[in-house]
C-alpha cells in the first residue's frame, strides 16, 4: 500500500495492509528491477526533519520486534507456485536484525509486532489521483494509509522533476507485480478493541512479470533490496529502484538508487 498492494475483490483486509490487486501482464526481461517504497508515520517524520539530532540516533528508533504473521493477500490470479511462508519469515528475521533490529526474547515485551503480505497484483500508482478516478475504477478514492508519509494525498501535486518522464512511470505502475509489504505496529495495542492498532511504517517491494517469477526464487532479493528502507520515509513521487541479474537462478543486489529523473 507503496507500498499498498490493492486487492481485485476488495477482499477485508487485516488492519494495517490495505491491498487492492488488479491483473496486468508485463514482458519478461533478462535481469530484474526491484522497486521499493516506503513510508513512516508523519508525526514522526515531521520529527525527524525538524531535529536533525534526533533523526541520526539510531538507539531512539524501536527496534525490539515481534514477527506476528506472514500472509498471502488472495488475489483472482495465482502465483506461479505456492509460497513457503516459513522460508519468508526465516529471510525477514535475517534481513530485520541486519538492519539492527531485534527479536523478542523470552519474557520481553515488543515495541514493534512485525507483518507482512505478499501478493501477486497492481500497487497503488502515486501518480494517479485516486479521486479523480472513475468510480468503476478499484483504485477509485483509495489513497492507502492515512498517516504514512507516502500516502497519496487528496489533490496530487506532482513536482517538475517527477513531470519529466511522467507517463512512463505511470504506466509502469499500471503493471502487474510480485510484491511483499512489511507493516510495523506498535505495541501495545490500544486498549479499546474498536481501535486500529497504530502503523508505524510500511515498506513494499515489489518486481515485474508475475507470469514468469517465482516469489521463493526472487523473495530474498526483493527483502535484502527494501530492508534499508524499513523505517524510513521515501518521497512519494520518488521509488527506490536496484537492478539486478539472473544469471542461473542467482540474483546479484545492484547499488540502491533513488530515480528523480530531474531534467537537466
Amino acid at each position: 500500500m507503496a507500498r499498498w498492494l490493492w486487492p481485485v475483490k476488495k477482499l477485508a483486509l487485516t488492519l494495517l495492509l490495505s491491498v487492492q490487486l488488479a491483473i496486468v501482464t508485463h514482458g519478461q526481461t533478462s535481469g530484474m528491477q526491484i522497486g521499493v517504497r516506503s513510508g513512516i508515520d508523519n508525526a514522526e517524520k515531521a520529527r525527524r526533519d525538524t531535529d536533525p539530532a534526533y533523526a541520526q540516533d539510531d538507539h531512539q528508533r524501536l527496534r525490539r520486534y515481534l514477527l506476528a504473521s506472514i500472509k498471502e493477500m488472495k488475489t483472482d490470479e495465482k502465483l506461479l507456485k505456492p509460497v513457503n511462508a516459513q522460508a519468508i519469515a526465516a529471510e525477514l528475521n535475517k534481513v530485520l536484525q541486519a538492519q539492527g533490529f531485534r527479536p523478542v526474547a523470552r519474557g520481553e515485551k515488543p515495541e514493534i509486532v512485525i507483518i507482512a503480505q505478499y501478493a501477486r497484483g497492481m500497487i497503488l500508482n502515486p501518480y494517479i489521483d485516486p479521486d479523480k478516478l472513475p468510480i468503476t475504477d478499484f483504485r477509485h478514492g483509495l489513497h492507502g494509509p492515512p498517516n504514512l508519509s507516502n500516502t497519496v494525498p487528496a489533490t496530487t501535486i506532482v513536482p517538475h522533476d517527477t513531470l519529466v518522464g511522467l507517463e512512463a512511470k505511470t504506466q509502469e505502475l499500471n503493471y502487474e507485480k510480485l510484491a511483499i509489504e512489511v507493516s510495523a505496529m506498535k505495541y501495545p495495542p490500544p486498549s479499546d478493541p474498536k481501535k486500529k492498532p497504530e502503523l508505524l511504517w510500511q515498506t513494499i517491494m515489489y518486481a515485474d512479470d508475475p507470469d514468469h517469477r517465482d516469489l521463493n526464487t526472487i523473495m530474498p532479493k526483493l527483502l535484502a533490496s527494501g530492508a534499508p528502507y524499513f523505517d524510513k520515509h521515501i518521497d512519494r513521487e520518488h521509488e527506490v529502484k536496484i537492478m539486478t541479474d539472473l544469471p542461473a537462478g542467482h540474483v546479484i543486489v545492484g547499488a540502491p538508487e533513488v530515480v528523480s529523473d530531474t531534467k537537466k
